[in-house]
């Protein structure tokens, strides 16, 4: 594997040095560190969902809480009402989700620029405020503006209930994990390569006899899919799901902030963006929101901007580096070629 590109996965003493973190950090934290862990896996996850097409292939939706917020309702109706296990509903949910993503996709990818988002957050509202506002669709209850309180189902596992916040951490780990994977290996294969011409330039791609539509709707499938995982994540962790957050277009701005700073169209950007704003957006939330009420969002803002103007392909591309300076230090040249070419393998 080449030492050029923008993914970490340069070298591996770095990718498992970052695994093995993940896996004992909950274990030596306290209980309010455990839930800044499981937000972080989350959001990070949910943008490496997003980033499947709208990093790679360049369409900037608004509006991927939509997908999130489906995986969620459906799982929590099934638990609520038919009794069918969390693990058994994400997965129903997550293939409505697919399919509902496509079916909406297939039009509005006609549209260019800043008309898709446009039609993005339109459908988000659209979503959100039908919701909002419905008691019963035909025989399935959706609760209007009330939501959904999720009953306690003893703590069991089976049912996607855990005692302490270790559980719900290593099953969003695990999510993160299997989303980053599926990144990577699509990176590498011959849709990564399809999706990133069509990023460039979807008209020249076209000519190029790359079916544009067809490459586009299935990463949006994929990206649906897995978001919507999400969701059923979200509802079984706050033992709560609502149409005012989940079909939210503040939540759908979060999860596109994080994989634009964080560095959009590469494997790690989105977990990096998550690793790091996470954390800063709860610092500054629990150090100025009580006394001085909108500082911390001032900050917060403020904070996106620099490295947006200073940064603008994201964290990623610097940390990478900084991995690739350090790596040559602890191991050489030699050690790096040796590393490279085991990597490749």
């Amino acid at each position: 594997m080449s030492y050029k590109g923008n993914s970490i996965f340069k070298g591996k003493f770095f990718v498992w040095l970052a695994a093995l973190c993940f896996l004992v950090a909950p274990l030596l934290a306290n209980t309010y560190m455990q839930s800044i862990l499981i937000l972080v896996c989350f959001y990070a996850f949910a943008a490496v969902a997003w980033n499947l097409i709208c990093g790679y292939a360049g369409t900037m939706s608004l509006g991927h809480s939509v997908y999130m917020g489906i995986g969620g309702y459906i799982s929590t109706i099934l638990l609520e009402t038919k009794g069918v296990s969390p693990w058994i509903g994400m997965l129903i949910g997550a293939a409505v989700a697919m399919l509902i993503g496509v079916v909406i996709s297939y039009p509005t990818f006609r549209l260019k620029g800043p008309y898709f988002t446009l039609a993005s957050i339109a459908i988000c509202e659209i979503f959100g405020t039908f919701v909002l506002n419905t008691e019963n669709l035909g025989p399935i209850p959706l609760k209007g503006g009330s939501g959904w309180s999720l009953t306690q189902t003893g703590y069991q596992a089976v049912m996607y209930e855990f005692r302490s916040k270790l559980g719900y951490y290593y099953v969003a780990f695990i999510l993160l994990a299997i989303g980053v994977f599926v990144t990577w290996k699509m990176s590498r294969s011959k849709l990564g390569y399809y999706l990133v011409a069509i990023r460039s330039d979807d008209d020249a791609a076209r000519s190029l006899g790359i079916n544009v539509t067809k490459y586009k709707l299935i990463a949006m499938g994929i990206s649906c899919f897995m978001i919507s995982l999400a969701g059923t994540f979200y509802a079984q962790y706050f033992r709560y799901i609502g149409p005012d957050r989940i079909f939210g277009y503040d939540l759908a701005v979060q999860i596109a902030l994080i994989a634009l700073i964080g560095g959009q169209g590469t494997v790690m950007g989105p977990v990096i963006g998550a690793v790091v704003l996470v954390p800063l957006s709860e610092y500054l939330s629990a150090t100025f929101a009580g006394t001085m009420s909108g500082l911390n969002l001032f900050l917060y803002g403020v904070i996106m901007m620099l490295v947006v103007y200073f940064m603008p392909h994201g964290l990623c591309e610097y940390i990478v580096k900084a991995a690739q300076w350090i790596e040559e230090k602890l191991f050489g040249a030699n050690g790096k070629k040796k590393q490279s070419k085991a990597a490749s393998k």
